[in-house]
């Protein structure tokens, strides 16, 4: 059994008892019972106790006893590595007064955060469902290795340290309905795949931006990103303003090892994609620094099908387009497609059991190395033109695509002047390749598919996982 590892520090925090009220150690509000810390990790905790005083720390599962000692101020942190899987296991601190933590669980845990599609419970919004969600919240069983923590909303121009508003939850009906129905589906498959302990930590605010989610430090190099005044005390638009989620909702989290991130956001960004492609990749920077795990792993839901004001438009399709090419140009992300899930007069499609188990393929495959399944839909990788056909091949669709021997809806040309024509399709049989044509343009300068806010598409491979949208230029 590997060891304890401890090191002191000053730190400033204000502290909340999770527990017992009438300890003198105190831990800030993202430690508690019925949590879950990363396995074969460095976990670091923080807190008060008496003035100068020793403080000893005991996990059930080591033999060790560690000892710290708070400074004149009582502030004290000590760093633990946990063991492989397992549990549940308690933590005892002490003054000279007990502090104990208990049914706590080693396993993975999985930060899930973005915006309303992320923060959509499991019951669904009053009047948009969750489509298959009901046996799910009657099957919740508090006996099952899957913790839940959601972070209820807040907003600071500062950076916090003192914790969040929430608490750990063993499943029941009402905080399985409550909880993050994205985040849920993704846990429950990864938990019953894997066979260890999962914690998810649930993260979101509804219609926010990327540049909310990001630092101080990290947007200052984005002279077009308006930073808050640190001394403002009232928004329009907390959601909208760069930093304040991140300062409440993900800094107090400093010293609390996560496996990887799950990221549901965009549709607040949609009108300048250009600019969101350059901020994604220096949140995902920024993230992984803060978890101290530089390959951490991202996986994110590109926004699906809406008619956003008109189902002919095309600034959501832009945006996926952006999202598309960030798979490729960011190393250790995913993305999951929804061309089948959306709504076409709800923001809010119902179909999140679909994204919550198409994130969990990207984790199972990519982070716990389990093969024998297809992760993603179809991805575009390249197309020619031959007599007026143009042939497009997809990774992903190795083992073949549907539907075969028929028309396939959503493909379009784009012809020298800009025109967009409605373009015939057909996958060539058992291959990852389909065929584009429109007689009357015979040397298009584009191919896409699906390429509009909102439009029905059916192109998938084996698995039945959706062919995502793109635009591509023909050389």
């Amino acid at each position: 059994m590997k060891q304890f590892f401890l090191s002191c520090a000053a730190l400033l925090v204000a502290c909340v008892t999770p527990s017992n009220t009438t300890a003198k150690v105190t831990l800030t509000s993202i430690w508690g019972d019925n949590m879950v810390l990363q396995q074969q990790a460095d976990v670091r905790f923080t807190g008060t106790a008496k003035k100068n005083s020793k403080i000893t720390i005991k996990a059930s599962w080591s033999d060790k006893r560690i000892m710290t000692q708070s400074d004149s101020n009582g502030r004290w942190q000590a760093t633990l590595h946990t063991t492989s899987a397992g549990g549940p296991y308690s933590i005892t601190f002490s003054d000279g007064e007990v502090l104990t933590l208990r049914n706590i669980l080693l396993g993975e845990v999985w930060f899930c955060s973005g915006q309303s599609n992320m923060e959509m419970p499991v019951r669904g919004f009053k009047g948009q469902p969750v489509y298959g969600c009901q046996p799910y919240i009657v099957l919740a069983n508090p006996h099952r290795q899957l913790r839940l923590y959601t972070v209820q909303r807040d907003w600071s121009t500062t950076p916090k340290t003192e914790g969040v508003k929430g608490q750990w939850m063993e499943l029941s009906s009402q905080a399985v309905g409550d909880f993050s129905a994205t985040a849920y589906f993704f846990g429950d498959l990864l938990q019953r795949s894997i066979n260890v302990p999962v914690g998810l930590i649930h993260s979101s605010w509804s219609a926010s931006k990327i540049e909310a989610w990001m630092s101080r430090q990290t947007l200052q190099q984005f002279s077009e990103v308006k930073l808050p005044d640190v001394n403002q005390s009232k928004f329009g638009w907390e959601a909208g303003t760069p930093t304040l989620l991140w300062n409440a909702m993900v800094n107090p989290w400093k010293g609390f090892p996560v496996r990887g991130v799950i990221w549901y956001q965009g549709e607040a960004n949609v009108s300048n994609p250009a600019l969101y492609k350059r901020l994604f990749p220096a949140m995902v920077q920024q993230w992984r620094t803060f978890f101290e795990n530089k390959d951490m792993p991202i996986y994110y839901v590109q926004i699906a099908p809406y008619q956003a004001g008109g189902k002919d438009k095309l600034e959501w399709a832009w945006f996926r387009q952006c999202q598309l090419e960030l798979m490729s140009e960011v190393p250790n992300v995913g993305m999951v497609t929804t061309t089948d899930a959306g709504s076409e007069l709800f923001i809010h499609p119902p179909y999140k059991i679909k994204v919550g188990e198409r994130l969990a393929y990207w984790a199972l495959t990519k982070t716990y190395g389990r093969s024998g399944f297809l992760y993603s839909g179809p991805i575009y990788k390249s197309c020619t033109l031959k007599d007026g056909i143009v042939e497009v091949t997809f990774e992903h669709g190795q083992e073949g695509m549907i539907p075969e021997n028929q028309e396939i809806r959503g493909f379009e040309l784009v012809d020298a002047s800009g025109k967009i024509h409605p373009a015939n399709a057909r996958i060539i049989n058992s291959t990852a390749k389909v065929k584009v044509w429109n007689d009357s343009v015979r040397q298009p300068t584009e191919v896409r598919y699906c390429f509009r806010n909102y439009m029905q598409a059916d192109l998938c491979n084996n698995a039945g996982l959706p062919a995502s949208p793109f635009r591509a230029e023909i050389k």
